[in-house]
């Protein structure tokens, strides 16, 4: 009966673990509750390839963003940053601006909200975040929960992204995005317990305690993808 209720632990934690992240690039809406972040992936090697062609820098010196909605239920509470693939280098947007519009379109027609921003970068901080060919802008919530999306278009595309440097731009193509929910994610400790309850009340080993493992491993093999999935460069 113990290693029964170990093993049910185990998979009921299985579930928490990955879901400290949620990819929501193919989804048309999210709701980004107080305290999470969207994580765009920008993709930016071709503005490099681009600058090279004319003799240009080739790590740009401002990038701009719009991320255009659904009209939004509040104007504010969100917080931009800039991140290098493996997070070494990051800087803040000094502002992010929200306006309205209207789009006549083939898919959607209809009022629209947008979230703005612009950062300039020096030669030496633009190398640092862009030398891989591509970068993390990163919306973080710190109002009231928030439903972003333009349906039917996809979350990947609601955002449009810009690169600049001397007389060039280049827009950068948008990768995965994903839904951050910090503290969700349970950690190693408490799944070592599950497997310390489990193994305890059975004293020798047989195939219930090597599924209980096997489950453990799993979860925890799960959580650890989706700790590095940012710093490896796939959110």
């Amino acid at each position: 009966m113990r290693l029964r209720l170990g093993l049910c632990l185990a998979i009921l934690v299985a579930p928490v673990v990955s879901a400290g992240t949620l990819d929501v690039s193919s989804q048309t809406s999210a709701v980004v509750p107080t305290g999470d972040t969207l994580v765009f992936q920008l993709l930016t090697g071709s503005f490099g390839v681009n600058a090279e062609a004319f003799g240009l820098p080739v790590y740009p010196t401002a990038v701009s963003f719009d991320l255009v909605s659904a009209p939004l239920s509040i104007a504010g509470g969100f917080t931009a940053t800039l991140e290098s693939p493996d997070l070494a280098v990051s800087v803040a947007f000094g502002s992010v601006s929200y306006g309205s519009g209207y789009i006549q379109g083939s898919e959607y027609t209809g009022a629209v909200s947008t979230v703005q921003g612009f950062l300039q970068l020096s030669p030496l901080l633009s190398e640092g975040l862009f030398s891989d060919g591509s970068v993390f802008l990163t919306l973080s919530n710190e109002g009231p929960d928030v439903t972003v999306g333009l349906s039917p278009y996809t979350l990947r595309q609601d955002m449009f992204a810009s690169l600049s440097g001397g007389p060039l731009s280049v827009g950068a193509a948008p990768g995965v995005v994903d839904l951050d929910s910090p503290g969700k994610a349970v950690g190693f400790q408490s799944l070592g317990a599950v497997a310390n309850f489990a193994t305890q009340s059975v004293p020798e080993p047989g195939s219930g305690e090597l599924l209980l493992g096997g489950g453990v491993l799993l979860c925890g093999l799960s959580a650890l993808l989706a700790r590095v999935s940012r710093g490896a460069g796939k959110r």
